[in-house]
């Protein structure tokens, strides 16, 4: 007899456990728990996927838009150290690693002379004559001191008061090829561009930066361009 009360008395709680569970009294904390989960898995997913995405696509564009602006300005500085011959400040722009190139023509080689910001500073003291190149039509080759050199080749029109400046352009305004892009990949360039008073009388310098490893644009490449035969 006892066994029987014992049984039903079993039954009836399993029955209890049963539709308690099913109603979700005894289930309401989990299932709560559930539900914060699954609503902060949402909030997650949502802002990793739509609200990032949009806001660094919008980064990038003003990023672009940034380097440019930063890039001329940048340009702009150096241009006035460059007519006021300040090889001292000049240094300072130059990259550190890779040193400072010099292309008398806008066809970049390997040839090229390059300098570290060390050698930059000493410029004007020093009256070694290199060997920069070779001077188109001639062929003769092209041997000056540094300061003759910024004379006859860089700062050779007055880019203070330029008649067109660009960025990245890549067009050749002469018959030479413009390589700067192909020669320097990472590198973004301003060229400062002046008429001349004649139509073959023109020129223009392209100054060229790469940034560093701190992330910082470095000037890299002072290009000369004008009317080659």
């Amino acid at each position: 007899m006892n066994r029987i009360r014992w049984g039903i008395a079993v039954v009836f709680l399993l029955v209890t456990i049963m539709t308690l569970n099913y109603t979700g009294i005894l289930n309401s904390t989990d299932a709560n728990s559930v539900s914060a989960v699954e609503t902060r898995a949402f909030t997650k997913y949502h802002k990793q996927e739509a609200v990032p995405v949009f806001f660094n696509k919008k980064g990038e564009e003003e990023k672009e838009e940034d380097v440019e602006t930063k890039l001329k300005e940048q340009a702009n500085q150096i241009i006035e150290l460059l007519a006021n011959q300040n090889f001292e400040e000049l240094a300072n722009y130059v990259h550190e690693e890779k040193g400072l190139l010099y292309s008398p023509y806008v066809n970049v080689s390997e040839d090229d002379l390059v300098f570290e910001p060390s050698e930059v500073v000493a410029f004007k003291e020093d009256t070694e004559e290199y060997v920069w190149g070779v001077e188109d039509g001639s062929g003769f080759p092209i041997e000056l001191t540094p300061v003759e050199y910024h004379e006859e080749y860089v700062y050779q029109a007055d880019y203070l008061n330029p008649d067109e400046v660009t960025f990245d352009n890549t067009d050749s305004r002469g018959n030479m090829i413009n390589n700067i892009k192909e020669f320097f990949p990472d590198s973004h360039h301003v060229e400062f561009y002046k008429e001349g008073q004649e139509e073959l009388d023109w020129s223009s310098l392209h100054v060229v930066f790469e940034p560093n490893e701190q992330g910082e644009w470095k000037l890299i490449a002072l290009v000369n361009d004008e009317w080659t035969i």
